[in-house]
């Protein structure tokens, strides 16, 4: 079928835009992980006087956590791929 070329082209097309989308996003939860864990940190580190340990644990934290949903990310990304290849 003459249609069906398009079609394919049109499918493949959707899937690396969806999956750019989503890696996209890759940066950003990196950062607001990684900020978040230590501002979370260090107020608790003003609040309870441990500085710097709650602000380098925080940190930690939200570095291993945006590290993960980074992984689920690619991961999603990659299954996006499969689909539209």
């Amino acid at each position: 079928m003459p249609g069906d070329g398009r079609e394919r082209s049109a499918e493949r097309i959707v899937g690396a835009l969806r999956a750019a989308a989503i890696v996209s996003g890759i940066g950003f939860t990196m950062a607001v992980s990684v900020a978040l864990g230590a501002l979370g940190g260090a107020w608790l580190d003003r609040r309870w006087g441990t500085e710097p340990w709650l602000t380098v644990i925080g940190f930690l934290l939200g570095t291993i956590g945006g590290f993960l949903e980074m992984l689920r990310l690619v991961a999603l990304a990659g299954k996006g791929k499969d689909r539209a290849g």
